[in-house]
Order: structure tokens, then sequence, then C-alpha cells
């Protein structure tokens, strides 16, 4: 729901009672109305004196949490073109929206190439294009794992599940989030995760992370079980939105991943819209949501609608965990 002007906002609110998004505490407030600059407790022109009024003025601070494999450069292409949408959209709603961007694939990186914070916080479309344009160019294309810097090894992904959670903990833990911001995490993967104790390079399971046949093999490890991170989003009162297959892709089509996988093709949507080990997929857990990434690439889902939509919707609305 966009913010309406307070002003009205407060005249609604008399008349109704609420006015949409919930205060700082998660509580209904009483009533939505307009404080005067002064912090004085009146309207400008003393006609009405507010009661246990509670006022939203969060921030936005936004992070996106990429799967950049070989499969994934139609979400990078899309992004890079349509990122000042959701740029533009957020500063709607509050001036000096904060972007971050975290890649993955079996380790991950967090981007350092914004305006603010050491680099890891993006204020402008035009740095976060770039972002997108440099792990496309130099991580999905050639296959190289993001962790591994440019100097690691190309064709590097000996299994097909992705180490989305090691990714989603260092947006958690290590962005540096704000105090007052509505805090919005924006995932997009084609596949689901593997937990620690487990190796995203060890690709028979074996223990053995050096064999050098193809899908060569290399020391991956996955950092954290799902648990944790979902503790950590929680901790941080981070949604989580996510774009991901609803369904496996057909035995002989060209977008199915052609190394070896740990869990089942049908494993594909576990833990994004299907439970994992029996928890709660991600999304559910963070009172988040999850979309179709099929219908993102066939052009029936607008990425950027869909992340500014969400954004709007989250605005001032604590999650409800």
């Amino acid at each position: 729901m966009r913010r309406l002007p307070r002003q009205l906002c407060g005249v609604l609110c008399i008349l109704m009672t609420a006015c949409g998004p919930v205060g700082a505490d998660g509580d209904s407030p009483d009533a939505y109305v307009y404080i005067p600059p002064d912090a004085s407790t009146s309207w400008p022109d003393g006609s009405f004196t507010p009661v246990d009024a509670d006022v939203c003025e969060d921030v936005v601070d936004v992070v996106f949490v990429l799967d950049v494999s070989s499969s994934m450069g139609f979400v990078l292409d899309q992004l890079e073109q349509n990122i000042a949408d959701v740029v533009t959209a957020a500063n709607n709603l509050a001036p000096d929206a904060h972007f971050g961007l975290v890649a993955y694939v079996d380790n991950f990186a967090l981007d350092d190439t914004g305006a603010l914070d050491g680099g890891m916080v993006h204020t402008e479309a035009s740095t976060l294009q770039s972002a997108f344009a440099y792990f496309q160019e130099n991580f999905t294309d050639p296959n190289r794992n993001p962790g591994d810097g440019l100097s690691g090894p190309t064709t590097q992904n000996p299994i097909c599940e992705e180490n989305a959670l090691d990714a989603l903990y260092a947006a958690a833990t290590e962005f540096p989030w704000r105090t007052n911001a509505t805090r919005v995490i924006i995932v997009a993967t084609d596949d689901t995760f593997i937990e620690a104790p487990d190796n995203y390079g060890d690709r028979d399971g074996d223990g053995d992370t050096t064999s050098t046949d193809y899908p060569r093999e290399g020391d991956y490890p996955a950092l954290r079980t799902l648990s944790e991170t979902v503790t950590a989003l929680t901790d941080h009162r981070i949604r989580v939105f996510s774009f991901t297959r609803l369904t496996p892709p057909g035995i002989l089509s060209l977008s199915r991943c052609g190394t070896p996988r740990r869990l089942d093709w049908e494993a594909i949507t576990n833990g994004w819209s299907a439970p994992y080990n029996g928890a709660a997929p991600i999304p559910e857990a963070t009172d988040g949501a999850n979309f179709d990434l099929d219908q993102v690439k066939d052009g029936t889902l607008s990425l950027q609608d869909t992340i500014n939509n969400v954004v709007v919707d989250s605005y001032c609305n604590p999650p409800v965990l």
C-alpha cells in the first residue's frame, strides 16, 4: 500500500480508526496523524490534538541475493535494464533508499562497488547496473564462483544445487541495515540448496573434493544450516521475497542442469515454495512470498513491477513472525 500524505492519512484514520501500516512496535496504531515539524501535539492551526498516535518514518533498504550461475543470465539482464524503475519506486516511498547485492553460486561475494559503507550500499541505479553487468560477465558467463574472484577457476559447479543459505546469512548479518529501515531481500534462483556440513564441491558426496575430471570438484563447504539462516533473517526483521522455479524442468529441457544433483529433481522447490526437510520455506518463515521464475523468464511476470509491489507492501509493515 502506498503511503498517503500525512495530513490526509490523519483525516482518514479519524474516520476509519486505522491507516494500513502498523507501528514500529508491531501493533496497529490507534490513529495515524500529522506530526508537525516542531513536535507539538496539534495540527498547525491548533484544531486537533492526536492521542496515542504512531507515525511511520521508515527508510527503505533492499538487498538482492542473486544466483549468478550460468543459467541465470536472463535475471541479470532484466535487472540491469530495469533497476532504475526499482530505485525510483523505493525513493518515492522514502528518500535515500539503500540497495545491496550478494552474488552466489557455490560460494558468495558481497558487492562493494556502491557509494557508501565501504561500497556495500548503492544509492544510484547506475552503480547497480554496473554491478549486475560485472557479475554476469565475470561469473555467470564463464561459470565461475563469485567468492573465488576473477582468478578463480571456470566451469566450477559440480552439483546443481546453489549456496543460497550462506549468501542470505551474509546479507542478513553483514549488510549495514539501518535501524529505522523497512528491510527486504530479493532472491532469484532456479534451484534449491544444501546445508552444512555438506560441500558444494563434492559432486558424489564421498567426502573427497579433489577429482579433476568434468565436472571438476573443489572445496566449497556449506557454512550454514537452514535454521541458522532463518534465525538470522528473522532476528534482523527481514522479509525475503524469492523468484524460483515452481516445477522441475523436463528431462529434455535445455534449462536442465547438466551436472550431478545431491537432491532429487523434485526438490528444486524445497525451501522456496515447499518445505525443506519439514521446515517452512524461507519466504513463508520471514513473512515474505515466492514467485514463479519461469514466468519472469517468459515475460508473463514483470520482475521490476513485482519487486516494486513487494517493497511497497512491506513499507512500514513489519513482518509478522
